[in-house]
């Protein structure tokens, strides 16, 4: 038996360690399925889109899922930013290199470089106004690299994006 067909079969008694071994040896990269979903938020769009592309110091502080000390800008220009940004976990800095452009309305990522996520994945969020706030579209599209980021992946795909949400209410407000 080939190992991927060894692990489809006994997937219920392979332990986390073993799984994590085949797919180092087999050295791939695994898509994290697609996700997309909707917020909205209380603070209008040019407030949202300006906290999103406010790489100055403070982003950090304006984002709290971030991490300062994995938090550095490598280019900045308008409408564009080559930044690398990331989380401590315990045990694992998670960090990632993005290509970051924008216009008024929308923010693109491209992943240049990353621990846990491959080169080439994506993410945009839409902001348009709604009501006296924003509604922002967010479509996410990732390639895993690690057990790690198919962990990570798989909350985020089987929770539609829940800690991505919870972010953006928690900077932006829950509407009025």
């Amino acid at each position: 038996m080939d190992s991927t067909a060894d692990t489809a079969r006994h997937a219920a008694g392979v332990t986390c360690e073993v799984l994590r071994r085949r797919l180092v040896a087999q050295d791939e990269v695994v898509p994290v399925p697609r996700f997309s979903f909707r917020v909205d938020v209380r603070e209008p769009p040019e407030r949202v889109i300006g906290a999103m592309v406010d790489f100055s110091e403070r982003r950090p502080e304006i984002w709290p899922n971030l991490t300062a000390r994995l938090f550095r800008v490598h280019a900045l220009g308008p409408g564009s930013a080559d930044v690398t940004e990331g989380t401590a976990l315990p045990g694992v800095d998670v960090w990632e290199r993005v290509s970051y452009e924008w216009t008024d309305s929308v923010v693109r990522g491209v992943l240049t470089d990353g621990r846990i996520f491959a080169p080439g994945g994506t993410f945009e969020f839409r902001v348009e106004p709604r009501g006296e706030g924003s509604r922002i579209t967010q479509d996410y599209d990732r390639r895993s690299r690690t057990v790690l980021g198919r962990c990570l992946g798989a909350v985020f795909q089987m929770s539609g994006g829940a800690p991505i949400r919870r972010t953006f209410l928690q900077v932006y407000g829950r509407p009025d």
